[in-house]
C-alpha cells in the first residue's frame, strides 16, 4: 500500500494480521476519519421443541390410564412408565397425555428406541442437546449425560421414549430437573424404574365396547357401535383381541372397501377368501405379537408354546414346571419374563401361589406357534403331562376332603403331598374350576378314557362343596361316556351315582331317577349291596323333591336296611337326614328329631363333621317348627358354623334361621339372613328360590 508522506512524497508501506484467528470483526485500512461503525445482527433464538407425536385421530377412552397419571403427577411423580402388548396403544396414550400437559412445558423431546439410529443414549441425547440450542454436542455418551443433566436442572423438559427394552437404555436419557417429565412406553413392565420413583402402569386392551367403538370410528360408521343389528363390527373387534392398533387398521381396510355398508358382510368361513376384514385383523394382531415373541429366549418361548396348545386357562409354577419337565423355580422365573413381556396377565385371588392367564389373542397366537415349532407327539406328552398333574393333586385333595367317598381310590391315610389341610385343597380346587372341563374334553379327544373317570371321581369334594351344578352335570356326561366305553360296570355305577345327585339337585329329576335306576339294575346284577344302597338313596331324594313322600319313604327304608346289613354306618345316617326330610315334609317334626338326632350322633362319631351339621341344621329346623325356637336358633348358627363350605346347604340353613327369628317376632334378623340366603342362591343358579327369598325379606 503507498501512503502520501509530509512533503507530499509517496511511502510504501506495509500491513499484516498476525497471531490466530479472530472472531470478532476486524477493519484494515490507512487513514481513518471519523468513526468505524459496525452492526452485529441480533442473536437468534432458538425454537422451543415440540416433537411429541400428533394425537391420534380416534382416541378412544383411556379414562382410568389418564386419571392414574394425573393422580401420580399431583403427587410429585415425574417419571412413568407405561407398559403393554404390542398394538395396545401405549404410545397413543403416552402423547395424548403428555400433550395436555404442554402449557407447563419448555419443551418437548421425544425418542423411538425401535429404530436402530436411536438406540444409544448417547445418539438421543446429541439430538435433544442440539434441539435445546447446543450447536455441538459432546459425542462421548458420559459427556453428553452430564450437559444433559445440566441444561434440564431448571427446566420444565417433557420428555416421551418409545419402546425402551430395558432401564440401563432409559435412565441416562431422564431429564434432571424436578419440574421435568417422562413417560416411558414398552412391552416390558420395566419394574427397576420403580426404584427411581416411576409409576408403573400397564396398559391392557379396550374393553368391548371401546373396542368396537373404535373400529367403528376409524372405518367411517361410529353408528354401527350402538347398531344391534349389525354383529360384525363386535366380531371384528374380537379378532383383534381389542388391541388398539389392529383395529385402526382393520377399521382402515374396511373402510377402503368401496360399494359396501361397513360391518355387513358374512361371516367367516371355511374357503373364505383372504381379503375378508377378520383376516386382516388377525394378520394385524399376528404382527404385533410376533415383534413380542420374537425377543424371547428359546426356554420361554417353549413354556410360551406349551401354555398355548394346553386346555389350562390359568397357570402357576407348579403346572408350568410339570408341563415342560423343568424345575418349579425355574418356571417361575419363566413365567415372570412373559408378565414381564406383557405375554401372562396375573390372576387376583386368594391363591397361595401366583397364578397367571393369557388372554385369548395371545393363546391363539402362542398355539399357532406350538404347530409350527413343536410336533404332535410333542403336544400330546404335555397335554398328559398336564392331565396327569391334574388328576395327582384332585387325589390328594379327595383324599383330605371326603376320603370316606373315595369309591374309585382306594381310601386310606394322607402322608404329604401338596396339600397342608383340607381348606388349602379346596382352595386350589377353586382355581382349577375353569379348566377342569376343557382337560376332560381335550382327554376325550385324546382317548384316554381312565383318567377322565378318574378325574371326574376326584373332584366329588368341589362338587360336593361348591354346588357348580353346570360344571357338575358336563363333567359326569364326559365321565359317564367314558365309562361306558371302557366297560367297567362299578365305575360306570360311580360315575352315574354321582352325576345323578348333581342333576337332582338342579332340578333335573325325570334324568337323575334315570340315572340311578340304571345303577340299580347295574348294582342287583353285581350283587353290590352298597351300590344298590346308594341308588335307592338317590331315588328317595328325587321322590322327596317331586313331592312324592311315601315313595321316598320306601326307598329311603329300604336303602337303611341294606346298609345295616351291609356294614355301612355312614350311609344308614346320610339315610337318616333325608328321611327325617320326608317327616317334615309330612309336618311331622317329632319324628323328624328321632331320625335326625339318631343321624347327627352317628355321623359324629364317625368323624362326618359335615354332614353332622347338616343333620343338626334340620334337627334346629324341626325344633323350631316344633315350637322350641330359641332352641332352634341355637343349633341353626352352630351348624353354620361348620356348613358354611356348602353354599346351597348355607342358604338353606340361613331360610331356617331366617323362619325361626321371624317367629321370635325379631324380623330385621329374619330379613337380613333371607337376604344372605336369596343371594347364595343366586350365585347357584337357583332363580326360583332365590326369588321367593327376595320376596320374603321385602316382606311380601
Amino acid at each position: 500500500m503507498t501512503i502520501p508522506g509530509p512533503n507530499g512524497a509517496s511511502t510504501a508501506t506495509t500491513n499484516a494480521i498476525a497471531g490466530g484467528a479472530f472472531m470478532a470483526p476486524v477493519v484494515q485500512t490507512g487513514t481513518i476519519n471519523g468513526g468505524i461503525h459496525h452492526h452485529f445482527p441480533p442473536p437468534s433464538t432458538p425454537a422451543i421443541p415440540r416433537q411429541l407425536p400428533r394425537n391420534a385421530p380416534h382416541f378412544t377412552n383411556r379414562d382410568t390410564e389418564s386419571a392414574a397419571l394425573d393422580a401420580a403427577r399431583t403427587t410429585g411423580t415425574s417419571m412413568m412408565v407405561l407398559s403393554g402388548i404390542a398394538g395396545v396403544g401405549t404410545s397413543a396414550l403416552a402423547a395424548q397425555w403428555l400433550h395436555a400437559q404442554a402449557p407447563s412445558a419448555d419443551g418437548q423431546l421425544y425418542a423411538d428406541l425401535t429404530h436402530t439410529a436411536e438406540r444409544r443414549p448417547e445418539a438421543v441425547l446429541q439430538r435433544w442437546l442440539r434441539a435445546l440450542g447446543v450447536d455441538r454436542a459432546p459425542a462421548q455418551e458420559a459427556d453428553a449425560v452430564g450437559l444433559w443433566r445440566s441444561l434440564t436442572a431448571d427446566r420444565a423438559v417433557h420428555v416421551l421414549i418409545d419402546g425402551a427394552v430395558d432401564a440401563e437404555q432409559v435412565r441416562p436419557l431422564i431429564p434432571s430437573g424436578p419440574r421435568s417429565l417422562t413417560v416411558i412406553t414398552s412391552r416390558k413392565l420395566l419394574w427397576e424404574l420403580a426404584v427411581d420413583g416411576a409409576l408403573v402402569l400397564p396398559v391392557n386392551p379396550l374393553s368391548r365396547r371401546d373396542a368396537v367403538r373404535l373400529l367403528c370410528a376409524v372405518a367411517g360408521d361410529p353408528q354401527a357401535a350402538d347398531d344391534a343389528s349389525l354383529p360384525g363390527a363386535e366380531a371384528l373387534a374380537e379378532a383383534c383381541a381389542h388391541l388398539p392398533l389392529p383395529l385402526v387398521i382393520t377399521g382402515a381396510r374396511v373402510r377402503a372397501r368401496p360399494g359396501r355398508r361397513p360391518f355387513t358382510f358374512p361371516a367367516r368361513t371355511a374357503g373364505s377368501p383372504p381379503y375378508l376384514p377378520q383376516e386382516h385383523a388377525r394378520m394385524a394382531t399376528t404382527e404385533a405379537l410376533d415383534a413380542s415373541y420374537a425377543d424371547l429366549e428359546f426356554d420361554t418361548k417353549r413354556l410360551y408354546r406349551a401354555l398355548g396348545s394346553l386346555p389350562a386357562r390359568t397357570v402357576d409354577a407348579d403346572l408350568a414346571a410339570a408341563v415342560c419337565e423343568i424345575p418349579p423355580a425355574v418356571a417361575d422365573w419363566l413365567l415372570q419374563v412373559l408378565v414381564d413381556e406383557r405375554l401372562l396377565d396375573f390372576v387376583p385371588g386368594d391363591s397361595p401361589e401366583p397364578r397367571y392367564r393369557m388372554n385369548d389373542a395371545v393363546r391363539d397366537h402362542a398355539y399357532a406357534k406350538a404347530l409350527d415349532a413343536d410336533t404332535e407327539q410333542e403336544r400330546e406328552a404335555a397335554l398328559r403331562r398336564l392331565c396327569d398333574w391334574m388328576l395327582t393333586r384332585a387325589r390328594h385333595a379327595q383324599r383330605l376332603v371326603t376320603s370316606a367317598q373315595a369309591t374309585l381310590l382306594n381310601p386310606g391315610p394322607v402322608s404329604g403331598g401338596p396339600f397342608e389341610d383340607k381348606e388349602t385343597a379346596l382352595a386350589w380346587l377353586d382355581g382349577q374350576e375353569e379348566d377342569l372341563l376343557p382337560v376332560l374334553k381335550a382327554a376325550e379327544s385324546a382317548g384316554w378314557d381312565g383318567l377322565i373317570v378318574g378325574m371326574v371321581d376326584a373332584w366329588w369334594p368341589y362338587f360336593l362343596h361348591r354346588h357348580p351344578y353346570k360344571l357338575w352335570i358336563d363333567a359326569h356326561v364326559i365321565g359317564v361316556a367314558a365309562a361306558r366305553r371302557s366297560g367297567n360296570a362299578p365305575v360306570l355305577r360311580q360315575m352315574l351315582a354321582s352325576g345323578a345327585i348333581g342333576l337332582s339337585a338342579r332340578g333335573y329329576i325325570d334324568r337323575a331317577v334315570q340315572w340311578y335306576e340304571e345303577v340299580r339294575e347295574g348294582a342287583r346284577t353285581a350283587g353290590d349291596a352298597r351300590d344298590e344302597g346308594q341308588a335307592l338313596h338317590g331315588l328317595g331324594a328325587c321322590h322327596l323333591e317331586s313331592g312324592q313322600l311315601d315313595r321316598a319313604r320306601q326307598r329311603l327304608e329300604a336303602a337303611m336296611s341294606l346298609w345295616e346289613a351291609c356294614g355301612y354306618p355312614r350311609g344308614v345316617g346320610l339315610a337318616e337326614i333325608t328321611l327325617g326330610e320326608v317327616c317334615l315334609a309330612e309336618a311331622n317334626p317329632t319324628a323328624a328329631r328321632e331320625h335326625l338326632a339318631s343321624a347327627h350322633n352317628r355321623l359324629n362319631d364317625l368323624g362326618e363333621a359335615y354332614e353332622g351339621a347338616r343333620a343338626l341344621a334340620l334337627h334346629g329346623h324341626a325344633r323350631t317348627r316344633s315350637g322350641e325356637t330359641a332352641e332352634g336358633i341355637a343349633e341353626l348358627k352352630q351348624a353354620l358354623e361348620t356348613i358354611t363350605g356348602s353354599p346351597r346347604w348355607h342358604a338353606r340353613t340361613l331360610e331356617w334361621l331366617g323362619e325361626a327369628h321371624r317367629q321370635s317376632d325379631d324380623t330385621v334378623t329374619a330379613r337380613a339372613c333371607w337376604s344372605e340366603a336369596a343371594a347364595l342362591h343366586e350365585s347357584l343358579g337357583r332363580s326360583t328360590d332365590a326369588s321367593r327369598l327376595r320376596a320374603l325379606a321385602a316382606g311380601q
